[in-house]
């Protein structure tokens, strides 16, 4: 697939791209060069412990990844950036573009594109940091397209090895048109590497963001990847797709402890993202199910049904 040999990189999805997720990826399709951990936070006054269970590296074995936190305090975004360097991570990602309004609204995520002064201090106090290297996610704006500008030079504190962008404002969240044209200000302005995301969800989609922009370094998947996990796996098979499903199964039951209930509500959770292409029936049939037994006989049914959609490789 990737004939220009650019990274590709998955994104961090709250709520998805779990270490249960990264692992069936990678073992069943690979592709990824680098997987982004979904956000870590400061809860009552300590690093959520679920959050750091989720990049333990004996959880990760065999892959590259890039843990993330999400702060606009930023005593908690030492105590992230502390207990990360104790498990042997040496780079983190810093979190501007998490669109959704609880997170956003307290001036967290792309939320704090609107306060600079509240991201120079956050930059200042991780710059002091010895021994980390940072990267940034961000959006182009919270309520405006271009904030962007107040924010690009304060990368100079922290020197990130690239920047992600994606290009809507968070109010936008994950709706209505891109902004190009702001993108390629953006990418004309900075001298920082960056990362393009946004909008990828084929292949092809891929390809078109490479050859427009070839001063990327990379292009970070979200969406897509997790509609479609094997969209970077050309000879992905049905098969594969049953297997990948069935590690998530087994991964789930073995970290979870709240019984076959959770499990099957997390399980049914999946299919929100995943295989957008399935038959609304066999999908109901999935959100119905009670026990264990009838969710593996719903999912396998949609799986089934779906195996042409699988082999297109293109879900959405």
């Amino acid at each position: 697939m990737n004939d220009n040999k650019i990274p590709v990189f998955a994104a961090p999805l709250q709520g998805v791209t779990d270490n249960v997720w990264r692992m069936a990826q990678h073992s069943v399709f690979g592709g990824v060069d680098a997987y982004y951990a979904p956000f870590m936070r400061v809860e009552h006054g300590e690093v959520r412990r679920k959050d750091l269970r989720d990049v333990q590296p004996e959880r990760n074995p065999g892959i590259t990844l890039i843990p993330q936190i999400l702060a606009c305090q930023p005593a908690h975004a030492l105590m992230m950036v502390e207990a990360l360097k104790e498990m042997g991570y040496h780079r983190i990602d810093i979190n501007l573009g998490c669109p959704f309004p609880p997170i956003a609204l307290h001036r967290k995520g792309s939320g704090m594109l609107a306060h600079p002064e509240l991201v120079e201090e956050l930059f200042n106090a991780l710059a002091a940091v010895e021994g980390v290297d940072y990267s940034v996610k961000m959006r182009i704006g919270w309520d405006s397209n271009d904030q962007w500008r107040d924010i690009l030079p304060l990368m100079d504190i922290i020197r990130p090895v690239h920047i992600t962008v994606h290009p809507r404002t968070g109010k936008q969240q994950y709706k209505g048109e891109l902004d190009i044209e702001q993108f390629e200000a953006l990418l004309a302005t900075t001298s920082w590497p960056v990362i393009y995301n946004g909008g990828l969800q084929t292949v092809e989609d891929i390809e078109q963001a490479v050859s427009r922009y070839p001063s990327i370094v990379a292009v970070m998947v979200g969406s897509g990847l997790a509609a479609n996990p094997g969209m970077l796996a050309p000879d992905a098979t049905p098969d594969d797709y049953r297997r990948f499903h069935d590690l998530l199964r087994d991964g789930y039951s073995e970290q979870l402890n709240g019984g076959e209930a959770q499990l099957v509500r997390h399980l049914q959770d999946i299919w929100q993202t995943f295989l957008p292409g399935t038959d609304r029936k066999l999908f109901k049939a999935i959100r119905k199910s009670r026990t264990l037994e009838q969710y593996q006989q719903a999912a396998t049914a949609a799986l089934a049904a779906v195996q042409n959609a699988l082999c297109n490789k293109a879900t959405e």
